[in-house]
This record gives C-alpha cells, sequence and structure tokens, in this order.
C-alpha cells in the first residue's frame, strides 16, 4: 500500500516545499567538419564535444526522446553512431560492409572497399547516410542518405530491423509519425512515401507532386498530417492529410520548416532571404513573428521539448552560431557560439539533470512521509505530491 497523508499535516505548496529547477534542456548539434556537440540551453556550457566524422563531412544528428542518447551519421560515412548523453562515449556502432566479421565483401588494407558481395549477410547501407531520427519510444533508429534505402534499427543492439528501399535516389529526410507507427521518407526522386514501422509497406506515396527533389519532411507531432518542404526552384512549403492524400496548404517560398510541440505553428525559412526565419500559423498561414539576427544560411531549427519552455526555439547557422528565440515574441535570448558551420541542431531532454531531479523529487516525498501520522484521513502521496513533483521537473505542468 501506497504511504498516505495524514489530514492534519497540511501538504505544503509544491511550489515552496521544493525548489524546483527549470531546466531548459540540450542543445545537440553537428557542424559541418563532423563534429558533434552537446550545450546546455541556458548556460551556453559544452557538456561534452566529439569528433565523430572527417572533418570535411557533414554531421546530422538526432536525440532519443527522453534524451538520454544521441545519434549522428556522416554524409560520406557509411555507419551510424550512438552516445551516451551524459559522457559522450560511444554506445553503439551501426555495422557496415568492411570486410570484417561475417562480412563477405572486398576490401584494401586502407580500408577501400573494392567489391560489394550481393550475398553478403551484413545488413547495413552502402553509401554516404545524410538522416536519422529516433522513434518515439526510442528504440528504433531510422537511416538513410545515398544508398536510395533507409534502414530501421534496434537503437540497442544496432541489428537491423527492416530495410525499406523502394527507392529510386537519395533519401534527403525521415520523420516518424507520434505513436511510431508510420514513417515518411523524402527523396531526390521527387517522390514522399508513408511506410509502416512494423511491416515495411507503402502506406501511402505522394510522386508527381513536386518539380524538385524533397528537402525535408516531418510528421505532425498532433495528429496525422506531413510536412513538406522542397528544394530549389520551387522550394514551396505543403501540408499534407496522410489519410485521405489531400494537399491541405501550400505556404509559398520556403526551403526549411519544422513543426511547434502542439502542431499548430511551424517554423519557416524563405529561400529569398536564408537567415531570417519566420513562425506562422499552421492552418492559416499567416506569419506571427519574424526571427532575424543571424548572419549566414540558417541551416535547422527545434522547437523546445521542455512543456514549461515551449515558447522558445533554437536555430542553427552557417555563421557558426546557435541562437535561442522566444517564439511568442521573436525576442532574440541569447547566442551560442560554436565555432563553425552548424549544420544539424535538435533540442532534446538534459537526461542526466532530469535523473537528479526524480531522485531529489522521490527523496523529497518520501521525508514528508516518514514524518506523517497513520491511521488519519489521508489521500495516496504517489498520485499527489510525488506526481506533481514529477510533472513539474519534466515540464508537462
Amino acid at each position: 500500500m501506497g504511504a498516505r497523508w495524514s489530514t492534519s499535516v497540511a501538504a505544503p505548496p509544491i511550489s515552496t516545499a521544493y525548489n524546483l529547477p527549470v531546466r531548459e534542456g540540450m542543445l545537440t548539434v553537428g557542424t559541418v567538419d563532423g563534429r558533434v556537440r552537446l550545450v546546455d540551453a541556458a548556460t551556453r556550457m559544452t557538456r561534452w564535444e566529439v569528433q565523430s566524422y572527417p572533418a570535411n563531412h557533414f554531421c546530422s544528428v538526432a536525440v532519443s526522446p527522453d534524451g538520454r542518447f544521441v545519434a549522428s551519421v556522416g554524409e560520406s560515412e557509411e555507419h551510424w553512431k550512438i552516445f551516451d548523453a551524459a559522457s559522450g562515449v560511444v554506445c553503439v556502432t551501426g555495422p557496415r560492409h568492411d570486410g570484417t566479421g561475417a562480412c563477405l565483401c572486398r576490401v584494401t588494407r586502407s580500408g577501400h572497399r573494392t567489391l560489394l558481395d550481393e550475398g553478403c549477410p551484413v545488413h547495413a547501407h552502402t553509401a554516404g547516410l545524410e538522416v536519422v531520427a529516433f522513434s518515439p519510444c526510442g528504440q528504433t533508429l531510422a537511416t538513410g542518405g545515398g544508398a536510395f534505402t533507409v534502414i530501421l534499427w534496434d537503437a540497442q543492439t544496432g541489428k537491423a530491423e527492416l530495410m525499406l528501399e523502394k527507392l529510386t535516389d537519395w533519401v534527403t529526410s525521415v520523420s516518424f509519425s507520434a505513436d511510431g507507427a508510420r514513417l515518411a521518407s523524402g527523396s531526390e526522386d521527387l517522390s514522399i512515401r508513408v511506410w509502416d514501422t512494423s511491416t515495411g509497406d507503402i502506406l501511402r506515396t505522394f510522386l508527381g507532386s513536386h518539380d524538385t527533389f524533397v528537402f525535408q519532411v516531418q510528421f505532425s507531432p498532433a495528429d496525422n498530417r506531413v510536412l513538406v518542404s522542397t528544394g530549389v526552384p520551387e522550394s514551396r512549403l505543403k501540408l499534407w492529410d496522410v489519410d485521405s492524400g489531400e494537399m491541405l496548404r501550400s505556404f509559398g517560398f520556403c526551403i526549411l520548416a519544422e513543426f511547434g510541440p502542439d502542431g499548430r505553428r511551424i517554423a519557416t525559412l524563405s529561400n529569398s532571404d536564408f537567415n531570417v526565419f519566420h513562425l506562422v500559423n499552421a492552418e492559416s498561414g499567416v506569419v506571427l513573428s519574424t526571427l532575424a539576427s543571424h548572419t549566414g544560411y540558417v541551416s535547422s531549427i527545434s522547437f523546445s521539448v521542455n512543456g514549461s519552455n515551449e515558447s522558445k526555439l533554437a536555430s542553427g547557422s552557417y555563421d557558426g552560431t546557435c541562437k535561442v528565440w522566444d517564439s511568442s515574441t521573436g525576442a532574440l535570448l541569447r547566442t551560442i557560439d560554436i565555432g563553425n558551420s552548424v549544420g544539424s541542431l535538435v533540442w532534446g531532454r538534459d537526461w542526466e539533470r532530469d535523473e537528479e531531479d526524480r531522485q531529489r523529487a522521490v527523496a523529497f516525498a518520501m521525508g514528508h512521509d516518514q514524518r506523517l501520522g497513520a491511521g488519519s484521513r489521508v489521500v495516496a502521496l504517489e498520485v499527489g505530491v510525488v506526481r506533481m513533483i514529477l510533472d513539474r521537473v519534466l515540464g508537462r505542468v
């Protein structure tokens, strides 16, 4: 039976009884020189930085939903890596056709592959990777790139679970639906495909609906809409209903876009002014605010994942900085110097600090529990104080 509060002991207000920290989370940054850096969004302090790929490799990153792991891919490398977000140590490395172990492919002494054996039992990419994404549960990793293939991996074991192969050109973007049951992929073959993540079946194909390659796809975090942006010269942003196949809205000339946490706002980057982006209403297309401060091309936009900080977003740029904004006002809150062009940026939870806060919350609650009398009219502690504390800690209220 759970511990209980006595009505003779007044439960102190959460805001005063427990000194709850404000956690803005961590920015994971991938640079164009192959580095991955984890930066505290509030303090601008770097927790760790690693040279994930050679210095001339564009590096793309993803963060697990709980913030515990960071994944990276390099544009000229065929394998992916998953890092422990607390330490920056590599936990899992994706397989590759390198002639070792069960791989039957031929390689030179320098490691250059000279022949890909079609009967090789190793499931891996055969060309450089460009995109990576975690599933909402954090158990699956999706990767894609130059081999015209998307692979779904077990993020813990590194084993391939599904090969999605019916593409005819580079994979430029992947995005999981909110329930993880579907995956959208964009490609230079001008297609958007929606896949069943349990079977690998194609559920819907949007082909011929764009004049140029698909630059980015993203599922709405709230429903079955998918956001698609296309490359130059078309450079249009389109919102589609995945179930019906209907185009809901076209937003004009944009090359980059990101849904807000509730799906009601979209951050968009115009193709005419690459260092200025806008927040627009997802239903009406009305511009809500304009955010301008970067002096170089804005390459990535990411909203805060912390519910208490959902009005904030971050942008990464080729000017070598990340900027944190108040998305409700458009005000610039702070600038973080990265030192090299930012190619990829994701705002994630600070798992290490969240875990510390969980332990402190439980210790706080149990300390009060020990001072309570028995046999009184009570309410369950775990349903009351602990839940409220953890909700505050994790930004759910």
